[in-house]
């Protein structure tokens, strides 16, 4: 009877082993997310600055949920970089999911030089955003890099 329960329990603990492995196995394998820009509106206009709502949609192409943890970026607009953000709220994204999200980007006049300028003038801007964006999975934390183009959005 001893030497049946010991069997068990060695069998119980080599199947805990197998499946905590897959588990580990699953989890190596995570893509990273697509990213689109679905919209770019000013939220705040002053004399010296401005701010941008930038609507950004996140696909999650794998088959567990993954929670963004952190994105960081520089946004740049017809080929000029014109400010940065950095988001810290984590958003789980469901397996096969959808988020979206929306940051508010500060931009400086002066600092953006004529590309926002000539975006307003003309009515028309290209915008890019590129950076990193870190995702949780389980306890391990995955790093991807991040670039989002679209066209004529104003």
């Amino acid at each position: 009877m001893r030497n049946i329960r010991f069997k068990l329990l060695i069998l119980a603990g080599l199947a805990g082993l197998f499946l905590s492995q897959c588990q580990v196995a699953q989890r190596m394998a995570i893509l990273n997310c697509r990213y689109s820009l679905l919209n770019v509106v000013p939220s705040r206009v002053g004399l010296t600055s401005m701010d941008l709502k930038l609507s950004i949609q996140i696909d999650n192409p794998n088959p567990m949920d993954v929670i963004l943890d952190r994105i960081g970026f520089d946004l740049f607009v017809n080929g000029s970089r014109v400010g940065s953000g950095d988001i810290r709220q984590q958003r789980t994204i469901p397996a096969g999911g959808t988020e979206i999200i929306e940051p508010i980007v500060k931009i400086s006049y002066l600092r953006s030089g004529i590309s926002i300028v000539k975006a307003i003038r003309n009515k028309e801007a290209y915008y890019e955003i590129r950076g990193r964006a870190s995702y949780l999975v389980g306890r391990r934390l995955f790093t991807f890099p991040v670039k989002i183009t679209s066209g004529n959005l104003y």
